[in-house]
């Protein structure tokens, strides 16, 4: 594993399992939040994004978390592996309103410098129509476009745990 993708819902752990094979290969994590976001919550450009992403794109070796499906075609090009986190939507739901509660004004750093936890009613729809709206697309033309690299669906909390037990990151 030296290009690795993560996808899924938010609030399914990307973050937290980047972090973690990250730590332990000692490869460099890209949040992919942290390159959309401007400070204030602002939007970067697909154009922008893109070019932020590429910088990371060109090293030999990344662990790049987030969907983003309008500049992800190059990083899963370049993936050797792509990991799918599959949790369920309820999962997701306490995740996302948990860290909600715990960063309450604060800045997350997989997040952009200057954008506060937040929560919004549309957020909470969006992870709650994941599963029916934006899984499909994610499992069909994400894992389709990356069909050279190793594919991991990882479907429980504890499917995350053994898989990390053995990558060696325990």
């Amino acid at each position: 594993m030296n290009r690795v993708v993560i996808l899924g819902s938010a609030g399914s752990g990307k973050s937290t399992l980047a972090k973690q094979l990250g730590g332990c290969h000692h490869i460099e994590v890209v949040h992919m939040d942290r390159l959309f976001w401007k400070p204030g919550w602002i939007m970067s450009t697909q154009a922008e994004l893109a070019a932020k992403q590429k910088v990371h794109l060109d090293k030999p070796s990344w662990i790049i978390e987030g969907n983003y499906s309008g500049v992800w075609d190059e990083r899963l090009a370049l993936a050797d592996t792509v990991i799918m986190l599959d949790l369920n939507r309820y999962l997701c739901l306490w995740r996302i309103l948990k860290r909600w509660l715990l960063n309450k004004g604060k800045s997350r750093e997989d997040m952009g410098p200057g954008c506060s936890e937040r929560m919004s009613l549309e957020f909470i729809k969006y992870v709650w129509n994941y599963p029916t709206k934006k899984r499909n697309h994610v499992m069909s033309s994400a894992l389709e476009q990356a069909n050279h690299a190793q594919i991991v669906i990882l479907p429980s909390k504890k499917a995350v745990k053994k898989f990390l037990r053995q990558n060696a990151c325990t």
